[in-house]
């Protein structure tokens, strides 16, 4: 630690710019976006992120792994706030974010268009590293200590966890969806090497 503290403008990171607009698709959009993410919409739905580190940190992960679309509910999450953008270092000024009303009618319409939804749970049987994730997906990512409401689960087509081997039994939400974006990426990634 120096005797001279940097002043936040000094730690921004040298992609995240406050001036650029953020632009917020409405959920008539969402034929548009998938049709920006064929043939294989990657799109990130979050149901609930209250801390806006998380939300930032949720958006950097998606950008950075390629997710076509983030999708947030309207109601009960943060909005795109000033921590949230410096947060995403650049992402919420270059994602396509879609608020959504109503999400459970949302991944209805995501299924209509062939896409498959994967909840991420603590409890659930199934790992994400047992599912096939090559095809048009979206991963559903809970608030954090609640996780994913009731409804949304029951949206969903898989739920899956993230094993734990240490003695924590969970993650929290930011990691969580890096991890299981990620491991998207790595299956997409095995198909096009093969």
């Amino acid at each position: 630690m120096g005797t001279n503290p940097r002043s936040l403008k000094d730690r921004r990171h040298k992609h995240s710019d406050s001036r650029s607009p953020v632009m917020i698709w409405g959920e008539g959009d969402l034929d548009k976006l998938l049709q920006k993410g064929a043939p294989a919409p990657f799109v990130l739905i979050l149901d609930g992120i209250l801390d806006p580190h998380n939300f930032g940190a949720c958006l950097r992960s998606a950008e950075a792994a390629g997710v076509t679309t983030v999708i947030i509910p309207k109601d009960r999450a943060v909005g795109i706030t000033a921590v949230v953008r410096q947060t995403a270092c650049g992402a919420a000024e270059s994602m396509q974010i879609m608020q959504a009303t109503n999400l459970a009618r949302i991944m209805e319409r995501l299924k209509e268009a062939g896409v498959w939804i994967v909840g991420t749970a603590d409890k659930a049987e199934k790992s994400i590293y047992q599912l096939d994730l090559k095809g048009p997906i979206a991963l559903v990512v809970g608030s954090e200590g609640e996780g994913m409401r009731r409804l949304t689960t029951e949206k969903c087509d898989f739920v899956a966890h993230v094993p734990m081997i240490g003695k924590m039994d969970c993650l929290n939400a930011s990691v969580a969806a890096g991890v299981c974006l990620f491991e998207i990426v790595r299956q997409r990634l095995a198909v096009s090497r093969s």
